[in-house]
């Protein structure tokens, strides 16, 4: 017979021993929790360049300049093909590494790569890594390519006003350390500048088919030498041309607009309303909620804008129609029409040349001229103008200022004019879009009829109104009147 009485004790025993273990245990797992914890943080900020992880940029107290280091190319896409038989991609990347490396060990800086090996990134993902970083630079790297092999140089390429600063800067530096002939700053329309919303350069080095370019360019003293004059190009770009940045408490601290370089200020105003600034108006507030403003280029003409403009009545949509001065003349009931519906009009020159290409006198007559067009037709004289392609010279820029103009462009280029699917219009405006975006399209000079635009425009109103969206004009958006 078992005396059940005696094995209590030691049962008891067992139970205290084992609760014992058990707090040891969880002693020893917050410890080893917190240190892990510690260990992850540093490895999370530091920044997995493939972009997949997302983490809030939480300020140390010194401001620093992010920028986006793009080797251009890759994976699929080889890029030129040198005179050694050595593809631009390899070239490209190994550049972008040395002045990742080099930026990195300047406190001022905050760096990011589109791609870290051999790898494809389509130009829309490239210019979204910098824009949904909030990026201040975007600085793709690139070897030059031509069918003579004689051609030698170093240009770098911009698509807004804005990025000619940092272009002239960079291409100054490399010229200077490189020593090949200097063929300047160049204005093009690259989908990876166009969609980039900052400051945005292409550095083409020099001529991978110039077989003693390629030479110098693939080898460590060339490559050097490059790295060193971007990254110096970059320096002087945000010390001399740049206010001090401040530090920013999160991700989605919105930094004020700049103060007016102009003090015009028009009579009548409301006290809504603000002055007309001299700068490029790219979006307007995302404080003021999710806002968008549809704008159209090129028309009016007689068969797109009034389908366009039907499909604008039956929602109910307000939009922005940036018009030449030459089909208004042609179709200034349709300019009434446009004035009538209750949407806005901006100039958009005479007959859309490019502005950095012609005189200042043809400059200004392409404006008044339409002014005077416009007015004929509308009844005032609008108070937006958008520079054909996007470019405009800085002196251009400050004379039409003085005619208190507030210059426009747009923050999601739709490429509609090339012919491009209405599902590839409808990826661009889903993937760039945020609020206070203003979006381009066109109602005349595009292909087939730009039956890609409508198509695209009436799947565009509903889903972007599922998503929150409201649509206003131009003026409403950037708090201006709608006209003189």
């Amino acid at each position: 017979m078992i005396n059940r009485s005696k094995c209590k004790h030691p049962i008891k025993g067992i139970y205290i021993l084992l609760l014992f273990f058990v707090i040891l245990l969880g002693i020893k797992t917050i410890w080893h929790t917190g240190s892990s914890v510690e260990e992850l943080i540093p490895a999370l900020t530091h920044g997995d360049t493939a972009g997949s992880v997302s983490v809030p940029h939480i300020s140390l107290g010194n401001a620093k300049y992010r920028i986006v280091i793009d080797a251009g190319h890759g994976g699929k896409d080889p890029g030129a093909t040198g005179a050694s038989g050595q593809f631009e991609k390899g070239f490209n990347l190994s550049l972008a590494q040395r002045v990742y490396e080099l930026l990195d060990q300047e406190p001022m800086f905050e760096l990011r790569l589109t791609r870290t090996d051999d790898e494809f990134v389509a130009l829309e993902d490239r210019a979204a890594i910098a824009n949904d970083w909030n990026a201040d630079a975007l600085v793709s790297i690139h070897g030059n390519t031509y069918t003579e092999q004689t051609i030698t140089g170093t240009e770098t390429l911009y698509r807004h006003d804005d990025s000619i600063p940092l272009a002239q800067s960079i291409q100054d530096q490399v010229v200077k350390a490189l020593g090949f002939p200097d063929r300047g700053v160049k204005e093009e329309h690259l989908k990876v500048l166009s969609l980039s919303q900052m400051p945005a350069v292409l550095v083409e080095t020099g001529y991978l088919t110039n077989p003693k370019e390629e030479e110098f360019l693939l080898s460590s003293k060339g490559q050097d030498l490059a790295a060193h004059a971007i990254v110096e190009g970059l320096k002087q770009y945000f010390g001399q041309n740049i206010p001090h940045k401040q530090p920013i408490e999160n991700e989605m601290t919105e930094v004020p607009p700049p103060v007016s370089m102009t003090e015009t200020y028009r009579q009548g105003d409301s006290q809504n309303e603000q002055s007309i600034q001299n700068k490029v108006y790219f979006n307007g507030s995302a404080k003021e909620g999710k806002q968008v403003a549809l704008t159209f280029d090129d028309g009016p003409d007689g068969f797109v804008t009034p389908k366009i403009l039907d499909i604008l009545k039956k929602n109910n949509i307000k939009a922005t129609l940036f018009i030449l001065g030459n089909r208004a003349k042609a179709h200034p009931d349709i300019v009434r029409r446009i004035v009538q519906e209750g949407h806005a009009i901006g100039n958009h020159s005479w007959s859309h040349p490019n502005f950095e290409k012609i005189s200042m006198a043809e400059a200004m007559k392409q404006v008044d001229d339409t002014q005077d067009a416009l007015e004929q037709a509308a009844g005032f004289r609008p108070i937006l103008f958008r520079p054909p392609y996007g470019a405009l010279g800085t002196d251009q820029m400050d004379a039409i200022h003085q005619k208190n103009l507030a210059v426009v462009n747009w923050t999601v280029d739709t490429m509609d004019w090339s012919g491009v699917s209405s599902k590839e219009i409808m990826r661009l405006v889903h993937k760039e879009l945020k609020p206070g975006g203003i979006v381009l399209q066109h109602t005349a000079n595009g292909k087939n009829h730009l039956a890609n635009t409508i198509e695209a425009l009436q799947q565009m109103i509903p889903e972007l109104t599922a998503e929150g969206y409201s649509f206003v004009t131009v003026p409403k958006l950037l708090h201006l009147p709608d006209s003189l």
